[in-house]
């Protein structure tokens, strides 16, 4: 089935206010919310009643580097724009069915995932599974916030988050080679009593030699 570029919301895609500068833990996913967001997907149906356009098939949303794909995304808008060079804008998205979120190198996945344009916030859940490079999270819950790029994974009822992190082979490394560091050579009492009585300073011998 040919997809469709939905076009016909081009004047509705534009975001809010620019995301702000202040690095977080989940820094990979800080995004500006500015950037005028696109929507591909195989049908769509619009209800201009409710304000609302349903996505379906294979559907990808992207915003600058920011992608967000899944079986079904509703797309809530405004009638009326936040300025005169605007007809409308998107409000919240809400994404159900095999849902990706990705930014750069971090990848979030869940069952659903709902992002409020406004504010910036992002909200997912069902078996949640967080990618950041080679360290994985998992949990229940997980809330992004777009603009500082921090976030919080939270386990269902008495479940746990479980997170598997890869030690810096640099580390490793280092840590090896002082463990493997010889111990330097030093006198023994007596020696350094029959150098003073001497009058000489007692220099211990090179193990090497």
């Amino acid at each position: 089935m040919t997809r469709i570029l939905a076009t016909t919301l081009a004047a509705l895609l534009v975001g809010g206010i620019a995301s702000a500068q202040t690095p977080g833990p989940f820094g990979g996913f800080k995004h500006d919310r500015s950037c005028p967001i696109e929507i591909t997907a195989n049908a769509l149906e619009v209800r201009q009643a409710e304000s609302l356009a349903v996505f379906s098939g294979d559907v990808v949303a992207g915003q600058c580097t920011l992608r967000l794909t899944a079986d079904v995304i509703e797309v809530r808008y405004s009638e009326e724009g936040s300025n005169d060079s605007e007809t409308g804008a998107i409000n919240n998205l809400q994404a159900n069915g095999n849902v990706f979120l990705t930014n750069g190198s971090e990848t979030a996945q869940g069952a659903w995932a709902e992002y409020d344009v406004d504010t910036g916030m992002v909200r997912m859940g069902g078996d949640v599974v967080l990618t950041q490079g080679e360290n994985v999270i998992s949990g229940e819950t997980l809330v992004i916030n777009l603009d500082v790029g921090q976030g919080r994974i939270e386990g269902a009822g008495s479940g746990r988050v479980k997170t598997i992190f890869t030690p810096s082979q640099a580390s490793e490394g280092q840590a090896g080679s002082a463990e493997a560091s010889p111990t330097e050579p030093v006198c023994t009492p007596e020696q350094e009593a029959a150098a003073a009585a001497a009058g000489l300073k007692c220099v211990p011998a090179d193990a090497s030699n």
